[in-house]
């Protein structure tokens, strides 16, 4: 019974000191609490660290390989090299399926690549060719536009012309000249005449002179002054013929010109259709070395293996490889954080990181405009290869991976605001 009522009194007591509670320990606990929010508050805004912008990203170099895919669907016809053979700059490395034979072509390419001015060839030291496959029909035309050429210049019929014109002119000129001469005589003949019959004439006013003898001077008179109008006309319809000589000589030599014109600029226009399609069947059907390195396959290939259109065939790592980079693909998202000089962590796929480490890179530079939804990212490896734990990873082409690019630090307290922020901007309206 004691022991019952003393767990009711104990009981009383508790409820009266929970709710009457000491002032004391009201003011310490609120002190305790209003402590602890100021210094989270305060470590909130000493702690910042950067945020993070992961990417995926690819190790290359600054001189990657080149990759040379098949412009179409074929055969390859003859390869000339093998996987991890040693090339150079030019160095034919495959012939895809085609109707040309690769000899003739590179002959017809050697002598293309001699001549400057097709006007300075002539079918008579210009070889024949048969078996050019798809270029021939160009061939063909550009033979032909030569071959039309040459009789042009061999015949220079329109030379000839002009040859014969001159002549005619200079005949022309010749008699003009004499006419002039014959027409200065029969004026001093004339003018004797005219003396003769003025003097008859007055002998005959006179009765000296018979009227028979008075009229057979005048008649020579008028003979001599129709002697002279007729050398007169003749030098006219001469000096017309002359003009005419002359203008056909004019015409002669722009048709000549015409014509010349007309044949160069055909011959020309099928010299750069020939050599332009001789380029497109070159990158068509030719797999060439574009640099100095080493050739190694995408996969096995062997002569009449089919390949189809845009599929790779070989790479070519080259000799001078140069510093590492990376590259990244960038979406639009947060895009805006990245900045040049701002340090990147690499994981790269083939390499765990937690393993091997993680490698250290610095954006280098930022494409100014985006390429579709997305913004060029070029990433500098300033110790290579080396990973933070201090391992050296083996370089392959094309290493795949993801980026963290570190971005401006931010504090604790912002991050915890932010969204407050937004929140009262959002319902502000």
């Amino acid at each position: 019974m004691k022991e019952k009522k003393a767990e009711i009194l104990y009981s009383d007591q508790v409820n009266e000191i929970i709710s009457d509670p000491p002032k004391k320990i009201i003011r310490w606990g609120t002190i305790v609490i209003f402590s602890v929010f100021v210094l989270l508050i305060i470590l909130a805004w000493l702690i910042k660290y950067p945020d993070i912008v992961p990417a995926p990203i690819e190790i290359t170099t600054t001189n990657p390989p080149v990759t040379l895919v098949s412009k179409k669907t074929g055969r390859i016809n003859k390869l000339y090299v093998t996987d991890g053979e040693n090339v150079s700059s030019g160095k034919l490395l495959a012939v895809m399926e085609t109707a040309a034979l690769i000899t003739e072509f590179e002959k017809l390419r050697a002598l293309t690549d001699t001549v400057g001015n097709p006007e300075k060839l002539s079918t008579a030291n210009w070889p024949l060719f048969a078996g050019l496959g798809e270029l021939q029909p160009l061939y063909a035309s550009f033979l032909k536009s030569l071959t039309d050429y040459d009789i042009y210049v061999s015949n220079d019929l329109y030379g000839f012309k002009i040859i014969s014109i001159l002549e005619e002119i200079a005949a022309l000129q010749e008699y003009i000249g004499r006419l002039k001469v014959k027409e200065r005589l029969l004026s001093d003949n004339l003018r004797l005449e005219r003396r003769k019959y003025e003097r008859d004439s007055t002998l005959f006013l006179t009765k000296v002179l018979a009227e028979s003898d008075f009229e057979n001077s005048k008649q020579v008179f008028n003979n001599s002054r129709l002697e002279l109008q007729e050398v007169r006309l003749e030098q006219s319809a001469k000096s017309i013929s002359l003009a005419e000589k002359r203008q056909l000589l004019q015409d002669y030599r722009i048709m000549k010109e015409e014509e010349k014109m007309k044949l160069v600029s055909a011959l020309n226009e099928d010299w750069q259709n020939l050599r332009a399609e001789m380029r497109i069947w070159e990158i068509t059907y030719l797999l060439v070395s574009p640099v100095e390195g080493t050739v190694t396959f995408t996969k096995y290939w062997s002569e009449n293996q089919s390949v189809m259109v845009d599929e790779p065939v070989m790479s070519v790592v080259p000799e001078n490889a140069g510093d590492f980079i990376g590259r990244i693909n960038l979406n639009m998202q947060r895009s805006g954080k990245v900045k040049v000089d701002k340090p990147v962590n690499i994981k790269l796929s083939g390499y765990p990181y937690l393993e091997y480490g993680m490698v250290r890179g610095i954006v280098r530079s930022k494409s100014m405009v985006p390429s579709g939804d997305s913004y060029i990212i070029e990433v500098i490896l300033p110790d290579g290869l080396t990973t933070l734990y201090g391992m050296r990873l083996e370089f392959t082409q094309n290493m795949q991976g993801t980026a963290e690019i570190l971005t401006d630090d931010m504090r604790l307290l912002q991050k915890i605001i932010n969204p407050f922020r937004h929140l009262i901007s959002k319902n502000r309206n």
